[in-house]
């Protein structure tokens, strides 16, 4: 049986907690009819996996561009799949049901492509844990039919070496044109591979295929030489896989008919990329380099598209989302021609991480032109020196006259991000950040009235900094967890607590990321033992468990400091080595030796 009868899954989802998960049924359907599929036996079936719940996957942009993409040719078919919640993964594996996708409830294990976001680091137990449930050997190795194929793309495979072991191939870069061509090559061999012409084809001729399209690395064809202290000796073939780029944004219009959620998702709006890449060069930011160059929409074709959105999808709210939409050179065309449009009445605006020195009066005068949207502002740093250090180019006069604007504009409501054990610094720039969040409360004093103060609130987010790959960073070491619980206390014990609401990532979480992040193949068999131990959903406070990461560090022989509070050589070999995003090394390590002189 290829897929679940409606009727097995009404019995399945009997006493389960939010069962609009898995039903389907949303408006905005775009995959092939079950009677379309079964009368094209060679049609490529595809299935968009997000390794996290239902609500968490539904607004991933990716995932709603490629179904899009994908779904418009007839020759193609995708169709989503979420990881279940804790319940309802217990009645799968109880009843010996595999996982299937929302659309036509086909099991995984029964498409020709599974492709992965992996949108960061702490998903990868949920990735593994999606694969057994689908009845799919985690390891490559063990798959040994042609399909599925099983891929990864998104932000934490710019570094694919911790998976390496689980998938059959990864996409680095813009997947656009990419899953275009991917999918006419598995469907060639789809075809082939059923009848007595291809009696030859193989697993390894498909993916030596696969790897001629820019932006595929297939691990099987690299071979990777370890030093006795685990560091890398070599890479072999000594070649790069150079990451796929879209040239230009207007070829592909913005998903207009997106899928509507059955439940209430995280970020329940009509979202826009209005641009993809960031010239600010900020040294902690891996987006900011690997996703370069900077690409804008035209503003008059991106108006008639979000018109053309918000009419389908019946939001009231959009977000016009990129690393820094402030700096889209049109942004207060666009804002006013689509607030300004007659097809709508109150429309909220809402705009994640804006810059510092790009808000002005202006532009918060028309994003209160519709309901009034939460400001988000990240300084990262306290001091301006260490701002100089990580090259965010903002000053704290930029941020005190932001938030003069906020609030002379009604603004009571703020969020600001900081990070904590950035390279090179000292007790006085952990000192910064509490002065800083002072002249903020006194700014607000200044100009709120007094009587409206008490709705007054700043909500401040501390994250410990990870040295991500394809950053000027990528060297430096991460603080223990013992000098980041010192520091974030040192903050806690200090800030004003009548205003100011403090949330912060766990150090201990932090180190499993960063761990991730820089990890090499030997990293696959820790991820692997986590899982077995019962490691899923670890980017949830809830379920994540340190203990339970540390002992499967241990049981593989693996360090958890080389990789993550470990200062890299500048010669050593880096696990990320073979792929070629558009920055070089040299400048990069450039970009480092300047920061250590500020």
């Amino acid at each position: 049986m290829m897929n679940l009868e409606f009727k097995e899954l009404e019995k399945l989802l009997s006493g389960i907690e939010k069962p609009g998960r898995y039903i389907n049924h949303e408006i905005g359907i775009k995959s092939k009819s079950k009677d379309f599929i079964e009368n094209h036996p060679d049609t490529v079936l595809s299935a968009l996996a997000f390794p996290d719940i239902y609500e968490v996957g539904m607004p991933n942009s990716g995932i709603q561009i490629l179904y899009q993409i994908i779904n418009k040719h007839s020759e193609f078919s995708a169709e989503r799949v979420y990881t279940p919640w804790i319940d309802f993964e217990a009645k799968l594996r109880k009843e010996k049901v595999k996982l299937f996708s929302l659309e036509n409830r086909i099991f995984l294990d029964c498409f020709d492509f599974i492709g992965f976001n992996a949108a960061h680091e702490m998903l990868y137990t949920n990735i593994l844990n999606m694969l057994d449930l689908g009845g799919i050997a985690v390891n490559s190795k063990d798959r040994k039919n042609i399909f599925p194929l099983v891929c990864a793309g998104g932000s934490s495979t710019v570094n694919p070496q911790p998976l390496s072991k689980f998938m059959d191939f990864f996409v680095v870069g813009d997947g656009e044109e990419v899953i275009v061509s991917l999918l006419e090559k598995i469907g060639y061999f789809k075809k082939i591979s059923s009848n007595e012409k291809g009696k030859n084809a193989s697993k390894e001729l498909l993916l030596r295929e696969i790897s001629k399209v820019d932006g595929v690395y297939v691990p099987a064809f690299f071979k990777v030489y370890f030093n006795t202290d685990c560091s890398i000796k070599e890479i072999e073939p000594d070649i790069k896989v150079k990451k796929a780029v879209i040239k230009d944004l207007n070829d592909y219009e913005i998903v207009t008919e997106p899928v509507i959620p059955n439940i209430q998702i995280v970020h329940d709006r009509f979202s826009v990329e209005i641009m993809r890449g960031c010239a600010r060069g900020c040294r902690f930011c891996q987006a900011g380099f690997v996703n370069r160059p900077v690409r804008q929409r035209n503003a008059e074709t991106l108006i008639n598209q979000c018109i053309k959105g918000l009419k389908n999808t019946g939001y009231d709210e959009i977000s016009f989302t990129s690393l820094s939409s402030a700096d889209y050179r049109e942004l207060e065309y666009l804002i006013t021609n689509i607030s300004n449009s007659q097809y709508f009445g109150l429309l909220s605006i809402s705009m994640p991480s804006l810059r510092l020195d790009s808000f002005n009066f202006k532009l918060a005068e028309l994003i209160l032109k519709g309901r009034k949207t939460g400001l988000t502002f990240a300084p990262e740093a306290g001091s301006q020196r260490l701002r100089n250090i990580i090259k965010k180019d903002i000053s704290e006069e930029n941020l005190l006259n932001c938030m003069e604007i906020a609030f002379s504009s009604g603004w009571d409501k703020v969020k600001l991000y900081f990070m904590i054990g950035l390279p090179f610094e000292v007790q006085e720039d952990i000192e910064a950040i509490i002065i800083l969040i002072n002249k903020v409360i006194n700014k607000a004093t200044e100009i709120i009235p007094r009587k409206k103060m008490g709705r007054f609130q700043i909500n401040v987010s501390i994250n410990a900094f990870c040295p991500k790959p394809f950053t000027p960073f990528q060297w430096a070491s991460q603080d223990n967890i013992a000098k980041l619980k010192n520091k974030f206390g040192y903050i806690s014990k200090n800030i004003p607590k009548r205003f100011v609401k403090l949330n912060w990532t766990s150090p201990e979480k932090s180190k499993i990321e960063c761990a991730l992040a820089r990890g090499n193949t030997f990293l696959g068999d820790v991820i692997e033992n986590a899982w077995k131990r019962g490691a899923k959903f670890d980017n949830w406070t809830d379920y994540f468990n340190f203990d339970l990461w540390t002992g499967a560090f241990e049981a593989e022989g693996c360090d958890i400091d080389f990789y993550a509070t470990r200062e890299i050589p500048s010669d050593e070999v880096l696990p990320w080595d073979m792929i070629d995003i558009g920055v070089k090394k040299e400048y990069l390590l450039k970009e480092y030796r300047a920061a250590k002189k500020l």
